[in-house]
């Protein structure tokens, strides 16, 4: 029977939805007992070192590769193997499509008995540098990175493989000023310390920059220094986010600004958006517009038809829709400066057939009934945990001739699909895309219609 620190030779012959190598052992007393090995990928012969067993599988990590996949490359990051943000970058990217593939492949399975074969993921215009938006925890040693894989053990690397490159000068400014000023970075532990994480985002498309240090408190020491600091670097927008919260909470209820504009400015498919921090905002912006051309491009919206967009958001999509010529287009989203920002951002593009509420989706058909009109086309992007069986049974109660629904988890997703199915919808293609190079997430987009 395996036992931790048993050392064993392992092919690797699969990848798990957390993006592990899979491999069977078998002797005398296991037969084909699944192992998932750190930064091992399909096509490896490795020697791996038994980390953690359970009942019926445990964990290894590689003490030496044995055979290299033809697939494996040099992960161009000298954090990668301690790291846990990235999982595939010691992969070919277009190994890497192949197997988002399979997993979403692997997540239907789990839900749904027939099903079309997903479609080749699209691959994302960048694999490196896309993120336009990182929260870097502060170590101990007042160094900014990312938590360990499965832990939060820091791992300290500000300028990260995916990160936009302009966020390298900002977390190193930050590092030189909590050094310089003596700032206390916050312990997990003990609750004590100030300085919590960094969080930056950029509008690829403007060049804007938002920064927010997160503290543990109401005021940052020397706060305006700070600030001052940010604004030289070449920030637009300058927060503070209050976080008291013992633990691991990112971040805090509230926002304040201490320095430039309240919201940095993106454009998204010729559209204009005003974006506040708190607000959802898609990671890879020139992969989001493929997305959101093809999503809409599936709606096939008409002149005369109601769209109904759940989880709106600022509005992205919904104002897209309204520009590709819905008669009228109703956004619902439960943050409620989200909705601030969307009615914002349907006046500075002059966009009038759009019009937004703050509710929780499943309170979709009390918003409907209230401004009359069941929609044609729903839109729906919710995120990791679905839609859920309350959300799906109020949409199928609004029968909408199509729903186009976009999802970052397939597992959630096809669960939804099931139970849209008892409705009377069916779909015939599944649209994988590649949202987070390097990672083991994928995003699926998938058009259901009404079989009546």
């Amino acid at each position: 029977m395996i036992k931790k620190n048993d050392i064993i030779t392992l092919e690797i012959t699969d990848v798990s939805f957390a993006g592990l190598g899979v491999g069977g052992y078998s002797d005398k007393e296991t037969d084909n007992f699944i192992i998932f090995v750190h930064n091992a990928i399909p096509g490896d012969t490795v020697l791996c070192r038994i980390v953690k067993t359970e009942k019926n599988f445990a964990y290894g990590t590689i003490e030496r590769i044995i055979t290299s996949s033809k697939n494996r490359t040099d992960a161009p990051c000298s954090t990668f193997e301690k790291c846990g943000g990235c999982v595939y970058l010691n992969m070919k990217y277009s190994a890497e499509l192949e197997i988002k593939r399979k997993s979403v492949i692997n997540a239907y399975k789990r839900h749904l008995h027939d099903f079309p074969d997903p479609l080749p993921t699209v691959p994302s215009p960048e694999t490196e540098k896309y993120r336009n938006k990182v929260i870097c925890p502060l170590s101990a040693n007042g160094k900014f990175g990312f938590y360990a894989r499965a832990s939060h053990r820091n791992v300290e690397n500000n300028e990260c493989f995916l990160q936009d490159a302009d966020f390298a000068a900002y977390l190193s400014a930050a590092e030189k000023y909590v050094k310089e000023k003596g700032i206390t970075p916050y312990n997990e532990q003990d609750g004590r310390g100030v300085f919590r994480q960094l969080y930056l985002r950029k509008a690829k498309n403007t060049g804007e920059i938002c920064v927010c240090a997160v503290i543990n408190g109401k005021k940052l020491p020397y706060e305006e220094e700070f600030a001052e600091i940010m604004e030289k670097t070449g920030a637009t927008s300058v927060y503070i986010n209050e976080n008291t919260t013992r633990g691991n909470t990112v971040l805090g209820r509230n926002f304040r600004l201490i320095r430039g504009k309240e919201r940095i400015t993106d454009t998204l498919c010729g559209v204009k958006y005003e974006i506040s921090p708190r607000a959802f905002y898609q990671i890879n912006s020139r992969q989001t517009e493929n997305l959101y051309k093809f999503a809409l491009s599936l709606a096939e919206i008409r002149p005369e038809e109601t769209v109904l967009d759940l989880y709106c958001g600022i509005g992205t999509i919904s104002l897209l829709a309204a520009k590709a010529g819905a008669k009228r287009v109703v956004g619902i989203e439960i943050v409620e400066e989200a909705i601030q920002d969307a009615k914002r951002n349907a006046q500075i593009n002059g966009i009038d057939n759009a019009e937004f509420f703050a509710e929780d989706a499943a309170e979709t058909l009390k918003i409907v009934e209230k401004c009359g009109g069941h929609p044609d086309t729903v839109i729906a992007d919710p995120p990791r945990k679905g839609l859920g069986d309350e959300t799906v049974d109020v949409i199928a109660k609004l029968s909408p001739k199509k729903i186009v629904y976009i999802s970052c988890n397939p597992e959630t997703q096809a669960k939804d699909i099931a139970a849209f199915s008892e409705y009377g919808y069916t779909y015939d293609s599944i649209h994988p895309f590649d949202m987070f190079p390097r990672t083991q997430h994928v995003e699926t987009v998938v058009l259901m219609s009404h079989n009546i």
